[in-house]
């Protein structure tokens, strides 16, 4: 077990299942609009330990928005959510939700 691997985070996402666990609360706007939280790998014992997070919802637009190199502490964003990482371990990662729409 590493520094930043802290065991805090109300949701958890492993690389081998697509979406967070639990998945994020439903957009007012509707479920297209939710995005669902993706784990392309981490680097746990470098230092600082990095995670590589998408993030994907089927609208406005079904690209994924890729987010690398985040360490513990930083935010990734898309439609009106923001989320924090709180934990990178070897293959986990843990994060709160800071922000969601309306």
């Amino acid at each position: 077990m590493t520094a930043s691997c802290t065991g805090s985070g109300a949701y958890r996402v492993v690389p081998s299942i697509p979406g967070s666990w639990p998945l994020l609360p439903d957009s007012g706007q509707g479920v297209e609009f939710t995005p669902t939280v993706g784990l392309a790998g981490t680097r746990a014992s470098a230092t600082p330990a990095t995670a590589n997070l998408s993030l994907a919802a089927d609208a406005p637009d079904p690209t994924p928005v890729y987010f690398n190199d985040l360490e513990l502490g930083s935010e990734a964003a898309m439609n009106g959510y923001t989320i924090r990482i709180t934990s990178i371990c070897d293959g986990e990662v843990l994060f709160d939700l800071v922000a969601q729409p309306g």
